[in-house]
């Protein structure tokens, strides 16, 4: 039965791979055309309004406060077994605290967005702001899921160069998987552990890292460097990079941050972002849970 869903899986996966390497194609080729292929957000201006470095830094130190709070409310003096077995009870509740420290904070970084949003600090040029900044349900649903497939075929090219270089630095070890994925199939809680890591690989972390990093952080950079493709870039990087104990998946993690930083200023709206990490995000679940034995390859 494993090995028939496994099969099935690779063949859904390998459709997304031809749908996504043909939604590439097509966006090049649109670009060439019209003649945006040097800049694409040519047409994007950013202004000095925005958050600031301050408000960075103090949505990072209420997170903090809010986790290590949570961590002890939850903690039950286990918290050794939460470094040593994901999936254990403690490990849980570890996931609980950083996942209920998520969402408070989501209503302080919506605070800290909405100040500058009379202001514009990201408009296309031209003065067509408010067909930018309002993107309706459909065409968010299509940006999300045109900018996921143009990422996968890109993606899992890094993937197989990523496990191709730890393959040759150890190559008597697997690279690491991600704890959420192994915890899906080693969990304490049952059926309730796998519903909390779907939640919150799913609807949580979606919304709670697009808020922080495409929006208060991108906002941020866009605001002090005044141009698009390094701040792009730098919130891409620090995205990547809170991903390091899997060395493997920080370039396609990187080059995801780069494609989410500019469905954001294409668009004017953090939702196509929401969406796209949310649909990125459950294919890893549904892969692992479909496909355990591919786990190393996720």
């Amino acid at each position: 039965m494993l090995a028939m869903q496994g099969f099935v899986w690779q063949v859904i996966d390998l459709g997304l791979l031809a749908a996504g390497l043909v939604c590439l194609a097509g966006f090049v080729i649109r670009l060439a055309r019209t003649g945006r292929w040097r800049n694409p957000l040519a047409d994007v201006r950013v202004g000095g309004a925005g958050p600031t470095a301050a408000a960075v830094i103090g949505v990072v130190l209420v997170f903090a406060t809010l986790q290590m709070a949570a961590s002890r409310l939850l903690e039950r003096d286990r918290l050794r077994e939460a470094q040593v077995r994901p999936g254990s009870d403690a490990w849980h509740r570890e996931q609980c605290a950083g996942e209920l420290a998520q969402v408070a904070v989501i209503p302080l970084m919506i605070a800290v967005l909405g100040r500058g949003r009379r202001d514009r600090p990201i408009a296309p040029a031209g003065g067509a702001v408010g067909r930018s900044q309002t993107v309706g349900a459909v065409s968010c649903l299509a940006a999300a899921i045109g900018g996921v497939l143009v990422l996968w075929p890109i993606a899992n090219a890094q993937w197989e160069l990523g496990r191709a270089l730890w393959q040759q630095v150890h190559p008597e070890a697997s690279p690491p998987v991600h704890p959420v994925l192994l915890a899906l199939h080693a969990s304490d809680w049952g059926i309730w552990g796998t519903v909390q890591l779907l939640v919150g690989a799913v609807v949580v972390a979606p919304v709670a890292e697009e808020l922080f990093f495409r929006g208060v952080v991108l906002g941020a950079l866009c605001r002090h460097l005044h141009r698009v493709w390094p701040a792009i870039l730098l919130t891409a990087i620090a995205f990547g990079l809170i991903h390091v104990t899997q060395p493997q998946d920080v370039l396609p993690l990187v080059t995801m941050g780069v494609v989410l930083g500019y469905l954001r200023l294409r668009c004017g709206s953090l939702w196509p972002c929401i969406v796209l990490h949310a649909l990125f995000n459950a294919r890893t679940m549904i892969a692992a849970l479909l496909a355990p034995e591919l786990l190393d390859r996720l």
